[in-house]
């Protein structure tokens, strides 16, 4: 009697997990193909939506990383002074970080698709508009808001999408979607410098604004949520405040990030300002530092399975402050470009598996999104304080303290992310995390 009793708890059991299976499975409103909660981590359809986040990346963070070429433009054809000329490139960076933070909620509730289509339409939208502005507060509008916005809610999706497809292969599958980052970042100020002076800035941006709709019309056809938990959302995970790991891990990120972008805005005006080249040279070191950037991205991911994606990330962000250390002893144009690209491959590194350590820090799928956007939300505000502090001490003590300032920054933060590592599994180094 006993053990029928205990059968029958047994099957209840069984039937109940089988029906939390179906409703974590159920996608838009229909079952999924997938039978079992387990990742694939390959095949055509995962490996698809690579190429999917490659292209998300290409027209989020890789135009708001271009922005250089537009304040350039805007500073000497049109006359904008630089602080307004930088103003539209701070209100897209800082767009493009707590954008993440309104599409999160919506991606957990299984609206994915909505955000996929507004943030590609702000995007091609804006860039259109770009093409035909003339005046401040147009640029305002097209460029910083309607791309700053439509780049950030659809960047969450570029590693969100591919945690439910990849398992020890994500921070690899990661790693190559960022790189279209990189990718723009070395195309689109190529492409600007030859055609503009043959078909006009409002043309020229309008080819950029074809290659958006082309490239976004493919994560719109291709990407398909695997596993959307349904459950009732709201824009605040308030179990964040109770999860230590993961809130010490945020504040270490926001302090890194205060210095870790500024050797990639300086080194080029470092170089020319310093008497190290002239500005052809600066332009071509940007440009390797680029490259270098993409080979982080990719190269080091092949490692984290057996050494853990945190723990990966961590040696990247002290190495990250060590080479902008470096930059103080530069005084040659040899020390410049090797320091340089040293700094570009172990800062791409870093930002390639922060996202895969943000997921891994998550105690629920059904919370990753709400749990990217409330990290990339603190590192919004960070980002938008890294400028004016750069800029201020480069007018009061020079490069000097623009390097200090990075180095340290960087340094600090990945102190603290240390700490956080130890917080979530212990403090033994053997262990991978």
């Amino acid at each position: 009697m006993a053990k029928s009793s205990e059968d029958v708890s047994t099957t209840t059991q069984v039937v109940r997990d089988m029906e939390s299976t179906e409703q974590m499975l159920e996608v838009d409103g229909t079952p999924s193909s997938t039978s079992t909660q387990d990742p694939p981590n390959g095949g055509l359809r995962a490996w698809l939506h690579v190429v999917a986040s490659f292209c998300i990346y290409f027209n989020s963070y890789g135009i708001s990383n271009s922005y250089g070429i537009f304040q350039t433009y805007y500073t000497e054809q049109l006359g904008f002074d630089a602080p307004k000329a930088a103003a539209i490139g701070s209100v897209q960076s800082f767009l493009m970080f707590f954008g993440a933070f309104l599409a999160g909620p919506l991606y957990d509730a299984g609206y994915y698709r909505y955000v996929l289509v507004t943030g590609s339409i702000l995007i091609t939208f804006g860039t259109f508009m770009q093409s035909i502005s003339t005046q401040m507060w147009q640029f305002v509008l097209s460029q910083g808001i309607c791309i700053g916005l439509g780049g950030g809610i659809i960047s969450m999706l570029g590693t969100s999408m591919l945690s439910t497809y990849f398992t020890s292969k994500l921070p690899f599958a990661s790693g190559i979607g960022t790189t279209g980052s990189g990718i723009a970042g070395i195309l689109l100020p190529v492409l600007f410098n030859n055609l503009q002076p043959r078909i006009g800035y409002g043309w020229t941006v309008r080819v950029f604004g074809f290659m958006s709709l082309a490239t976004l019309l493919v994560p719109v056809l291709v990407m398909r949520a695997r596993i959307v938990a349904k459950k009732k959302s709201t824009i605040i995970d308030m179990s964040v405040f109770r999860d230590h790991p993961f809130l010490i891990f945020i504040t270490g990120n926001v302090i890194l990030i205060l210095g870790a972008y500024i050797p990639f805005n300086y080194v080029e005006s470092f170089a020319v300002d310093e008497n190290i080249t002239n500005a052809n040279i600066a332009f071509y070191i940007l440009a390797m530092m680029n490259f270098s950037s993409l080979a982080g991205k990719v190269l080091p991911m092949l490692l984290a399975p057996r050494i853990g994606p945190f723990n990966l990330l961590l040696f990247f962000g002290v190495a990250t402050g060590a080479s902008s250390l470096a930059l103080l002893g530069v005084k040659s144009l040899a020390t410049v470009i090797v320091v340089s690209v040293i700094y570009a491959f172990l800062c791409g590194a870093f930002f390639a598996l922060q996202p895969v350590v943000v997921i891994g820090l998550c105690p629920d799928p059904g919370l990753i999104g709400k749990r990217i956007g409330m990290a990339f939300v603190g590192l919004s505000f960070g980002l938008l304080a890294t400028s004016p502090i750069a800029g201020a001490f480069q007018d009061s003590v020079g490069f000097n303290g623009v390097w200090l300032w990075a180095g340290l920054t960087a340094e600090i933060g990945a102190c603290i992310m240390i700490i956080s590592r130890g917080r979530k599994a212990g403090w033994a180094l053997k262990t991978k995390i």
